[in-house]
C-alpha cells in the first residue's frame, strides 16, 4: 500500500508541476504588464520550486543529496508568503483602495527581504529554521528550528493578509462578472499555501500512520492542481481589454495542448514498467512505441475534443461562432476565382477551336487580365496595343440582353481578338472574355451543335456569377472593416465596465479611443497636424501617449499631438523587403505624402497612379490604420499605468 502511494504522490507531484509551469509559462506571455499577474508569477514560481524539491527528494538516497534538496526547495517555501503580500498589495492597487494599497507598498518589499533573510538562513546550513531530523521512511527528514515559528507566523499573516484584500476588492466590484470571478479567486486562493506550507515540520509524522499522510499528500495535490488553475483564470486577464469568451477560449485552449498532454503523457510513462512486466517486454520498447502513437493520437484526440468544449463557452452564440468558424471553407476567395476562370476559359476555348484566350475581371487596382490561355505573347501584345481602359467603355455600352448569347451580335471585335461582355443578372459590366478569332471564324467552325452552345453559355453565365459573388463579398469586407473600429471600441469598452472599480469606472468618460467617432477626430487633427483648431482643440489631446510626451514636447499639448500622431503614422510603414506594389507601402506613401509633406490629394493621387475618388477610399482605410494604431499606444500606456499601480 506504501509504494502504490508513494507512486500516486510521484505521479501528482509531476503533475502540479506541469499544470504550474504551464501556468506561468501562459500568464507571462498573455499579460505580464499588470501586476497582480506578476504576483500570481511569484506564487506559482514557489509551487514549482517547491514541488520540485519533492519529486526529486522522493528519488534521492544519498543523505548529502537529501540535505541539499531538501533546505533548497525552501526558496519555493519562503516565496510564497511574500508573493501573497504583493498579491494583496496588487489588488487593492487594481481595487478602490488605492490609498491603502500605497501604504502597503513599503510592506511588500520587507516580505521579499524577510523570505530572503530565512532562505539564507536554511540554504547555508544554519539550524535556526530547519535542521535534520531522524529520517521515518519516505518522508521525515527534516525538524523545526527556534525561527521556524517566526515563518509559520510570517506565513499566516501574508494569507490573512490576502484574504482580506480579495474581500475588500469584492466589495468594490460593480458587475457580477467581476464579482464572479473574485468569488473564485477567494474559493482558490490557498492554493499555493496549501501546496508548499511544510505542515510535518508541525505535526510529527510519528504520530500520524504513514499511509494516511501519503494519503493527504496526495489529496492535497490534486485539490493544488484545480484550485491553482482556477485561481490562475480568476485574474490572468485582469486588465486585459478582450471579451470574456476569448479569455475562456485561450485559457481551454493552453491547458488542452499544456498540461493535459503533458499529464497524459506522465501517467503513460509511470504506466509503462508495470505494462511492461505483464507483457514480459523491455520497458525501452514500449516507451518508444507509446511515444509515437502519443504523439498521433494526443494531437487527435485535442482537436476532437476542442469543438464540445468551445460550444460549451458559446453557449450564447453557438449558431453565429460555428457558422464563423465555417466561413472560410465556404468563401470564394481569389484564389477560387482565379482557377474557376482558368478552366471554364480553356473549356471555352477548347469548345470553340480557338487557340488562346483570356479573361478581363475586376481587382482592387481596377479591371486587368485575370486568366490566360494559349500564347502569352499574343494576349500581351494585343493588351499594349489596345489599352484595357479604353475597350471597357465600348464594351460596357454594348445592349445586354439575358436571352442571347454568343452569337455575331454579342461581340466586339478588335483586331484579331473578339470580346464578350460579361454582366451580372441585373446588367451591371463585370468584365470580358477575350478569344484570338474573328466573329467569322466562330460562325465557320463554331456552327456549334445546340448541347456545345448550351454548355458554352452555361460557362460563360458562371463566370459572371462568381465575379459577382467575389464583388458581392468585397463589399460585405469593406463593411465590416469600416465597421471594425467600432466593433474593437464596443469591445474594449465591455471589458473595461465588466472590470470596472468605483475608483476606474470615472476615468471611462475621459477615455477617447473608446468614441465611436475616434476614427473620424484622428481624420480631422490629420486634416491640421500643422496647426490649426481642429488639432489645437482636438479631444485627442487628453489621450495618455500624449500626456506622456508633455515634459518632451516643452509642456505643449498642441506638439505632444503632433508627435503621436507622426508616431502612429510612422509605425505604419512597412518593412523595406516588402514589395514596393503592396497595400502597405501605398497606404504608408499616401499617409506621408498628404499628410507629412501636405501635398495635395491630386499630387498624391498622380505620384501613386489612382483616381481621385480611389484616393479618398483609401485614404478612409489609412486613417484607420491610424487610429488603430493609436489604439494600441494607448493600450500600451493602459498596461504600464496599470502594471505600475
Amino acid at each position: 500500500m506504501v509504494a502504490l502511494l508513494e507512486r500516486i504522490n510521484e505521479i501528482l507531484f509531476a503533475a502540479v508541476l506541469i499544470v504550474s509551469f504551464s501556468l506561468l509559462t501562459y500568464i507571462t506571455l498573455q499579460n505580464w504588464r499588470s501586476d497582480i499577474v506578476r504576483a500570481l508569477g511569484v506564487l506559482l514560481t514557489g509551487v514549482i520550486i517547491a514541488y520540485s524539491g519533492d519529486l526529486l527528494l522522493s528519488r534521492a538516497q544519498r543523505p548529502e543529496t537529501i540535505e541539499f534538496l531538501g533546505r533548497a526547495q525552501w526558496l519555493g517555501i519562503v516565496l510564497v508568503p511574500a508573493g501573497y503580500i504583493h498579491f494583496a498589495n496588487a489588488l487593492l492597487s487594481f481595487g478602490s483602495a488605492n490609498a491603502l494599497a500605497q501604504r502597503w507598498r513599503k510592506s511588500v518589499y520587507a516580505a521579499y527581504i524577510a523570505s530572503l533573510v530565512i532562505f539564507l538562513l536554511v540554504v547555508l546550513g544554519t539550524n535556526l529554521v530547519i535542521h535534520t531530523g531522524t529520517p521515518s521512511g519516505p518522508i521525515a527528514r527534516f525538524k523545526a528550528g527556534p525561527i521556524f515559528w517566526f515563518y509559520v507566523l510570517f506565513f499566516g499573516l501574508a494569507t490573512i493578509s490576502a484574504l482580506i484584500a480579495i474581500l475588500i476588492v469584492r466589495r468594490s466590484a460593480l458587475t457580477p462578472a467581476q464579482q464572479r470571478r473574485l468569488n473564485y479567486l477567494g474559493a482558490t486562493f490557498a492554493a499555493p499555501g496549501i501546496g508548499v506550507f511544510p505542515f510535518l515540520l508541525i505535526a510529527s509524522p510519528n504520530m500520524v500512520p504513514l499511509t494516511l499522510i501519503l494519503a493527504l499528500q496526495a489529496i492535497a495535490s490534486m485539490i493544488v492542481i484545480v484550485m491553482v488553475t482556477v485561481m490562475t483564470y480568476s485574474v490572468a486577464f485582469q486588465g486585459m481589454l478582450i471579451p470574456e469568451r476569448l479569455i475562456k477560449q485561450d485559457f481551454v485552449r493552453w491547458w488542452l495542448y499544456g498540461p493535459f498532454v503533458g499529464i497524459s503523457t506522465i501517467l503513460f510513462i509511470q504506466a509503462v514498467p508495470v505494462i511492461a512486466q505483464y507483457l514480459g517486454l523491455p520497458p525501452e520498447t514500449l516507451i518508444t512505441f507509446g511515444v509515437m502513437v502519443m504523439t498521433v493520437l494526443m494531437p487527435i484526440f485535442v482537436t476532437q475534443v476542442k469543438p464540445y468544449l468551445d460550444a460549451l463557452i458559446y453557449r450564447q452564440d453557438h449558431s453565429e461562432i460555428d457558422y464563423l468558424r465555417n466561413l472560410p471553407r465556404n468563401m470564394f476567395t481569389r484564389a477560387d476565382l482565379r482557377a474557376l476562370l482558368e478552366n471554364s476559359l480553356v473549356a471555352i476555348c477548347s469548345a470553340l477551336q480557338v487557340q488562346t484566350g483570356f479573361v478581363i475581371a475586376p481587382g482592387e487596382d481596377g479591371f486587368s487580365v485575370k486568366a490566360i490561355w494559349g500564347s502569352r505573347r499574343a494576349i500581351r501584345r494585343f493588351v499594349n496595343e489596345h489599352p484595357i481602359v479604353e475597350l471597357l467603355p465600348q464594351l460596357e455600352r454594348m445592349p445586354y440582353d439575358a436571352s442571347t448569347s454568343l452569337d455575331s451580335g454579342s461581340f466586339v471585335v478588335v483586331s484579331t481578338f473578339c470580346l464578350l461582355p460579361l454582366r451580372s443578372p441585373d446588367g451591371i459590366f463585370l468584365g470580358a472574355i477575350g478569344l484570338e478569332a474573328t466573329t467569322e471564324h466562330l460562325q465557320r467552325n463554331g456552327g456549334m451543335s445546340p448541347e456545345m452552345r448550351r454548355m458554352v453559355v452555361g460557362l460563360a453565365h458562371q463566370i459572371e456569377l462568381a465575379l459577382t459573388t467575389v464583388q458581392m463579398q468585397r463589399q460585405i469586407f469593406d463593411a465590416l472593416r469600416g465597421l471594425a473600429p467600432e466593433m474593437e471600441s464596443l469591445q474594449k469598452l465591455s471589458s473595461r465596465l465588466e472590470q470596472a472599480t468605483p475608483a476606474t469606472l470615472s476615468s471611462l468618460e475621459d477615455d477617447i479611443v473608446l468614441h465611436p467617432d475616434f476614427p473620424q477626430l484622428v481624420k480631422d487633427a490629420l486634416s491640421q497636424l500643422w496647426g490649426g483648431p481642429k488639432l489645437a482643440e482636438s479631444p485627442l489631446l487628453g489621450l495618455r501617449s500624449v500626456r506622456r510626451l508633455l515634459a518632451e514636447q516643452g509642456g505643449s499639448p498642441t506638439r505632444a499631438l503632433q508627435a503621436v500622431l507622426r508616431q502612429a503614422i510612422a509605425n505604419l510603414r512597412p518593412d523595406d523587403q516588402i514589395d514596393p506594389s503592396a497595400q502597405e507601402w501605398l497606404l504608408y506613401n499616401l499617409l506621408e505624402g498628404r499628410f507629412l509633406r501636405r501635398q495635395t490629394v491630386r499630387d498624391v493621387a498622380h505620384r501613386l497612379a489612382m483616381s481621385e475618388s480611389d484616393f479618398y477610399r483609401k485614404q478612409r482605410i489609412a486613417i484607420e490604420e491610424v487610429a488603430r494604431q493609436i489604439v494600441l499606444m494607448e493600450e500600451h500606456e493602459y498596461e504600464n499605468s496599470s502594471g505600475r499601480g
